[in-house]
């Protein structure tokens, strides 16, 4: 959970005002060369603040360069554009994890207008308002990830945590480990227990464990 939110300057608060001011603001406008010293400030806090750990996949990238974060809008830009500068909306997150969310609505209720403050507001696991750890267990950052609720499997679904099942120590993932990975998805009560049991073993074995 990310403790301390990024802080502006004087000067981008202002710029952060007058934006939302625009009539004719919109996510689009994130690209524009105005806004580059406030995204640097956005990436280079939440980098340090996370301790380089993505926040859905929770792989650490212990990098000092900015070529593998995506500064993260928790709720798209493009669905809200009066959160997008809002420093409890914000976080870094890896590429493929940003790439994999893009635009999915996380809200419970679309329809707000004032930024939700409280867990229970949103479908994902929200890097400011969540403990990942009541949500999915980690087993092996990168490499499996066991849901624990539902907001939990619906990060590992809306992340597409499963595409690490393909690439377990570069190799190709044995057919039936793939195959449990994907029924666990939809499979409810003690079904889904037996099958999370034996595809933790499953992938302990391959790894050696």
């Amino acid at each position: 959970m990310i403790d301390n939110e990024v802080r502006y300057s004087a000067e981008q608060v202002q710029l952060i005002e007058h934006f939302l001011e625009r009539e004719n603001a919109t996510g689009n406008d994130w690209g524009n060369e105005e806004f580059s010293e406030i995204k640097g400030t956005i990436k280079n806090h939440y980098k340090v603040e996370q301790g380089y750990k993505c926040p859905y996949c929770a792989v650490v990238y212990p990098v000092t360069h900015g070529m593998v974060w995506d500064i993260e809008h928790i709720v798209a830009k493009d669905k809200k554009v009066q959160f997008m500068f809002e420093p409890r909306n914000l976080c870094v997150a890896c590429k493929d994890c940003n790439g994999a969310k893009s635009s999915k609505e996380v809200l419970v209720n679309p329809t707000r207008v004032r930024f939700p403050t409280r867990s229970e507001d949103y479908k994902i696991i929200h890097p400011h308002f969540d403990d990942y750890h009541e949500h999915i267990n980690a087993i092996t950052p990168g490499q499996f990830y066991r849901p624990l609720t539902e907001k939990g499997e619906f990060t590992i679904v809306t992340c597409r945590l499963l595409r690490f099942y393909g690439v377990v120590q570069r190799e190709q993932p044995e057919q039936e480990i793939n195959d449990l990975a994907r029924v666990l998805l939809n499979a409810e009560g003690a079904a889904r227990g037996l099958i999370e049991d034996e595809l933790v073993r499953r992938i302990m074995a391959k790894r050696g464990g």
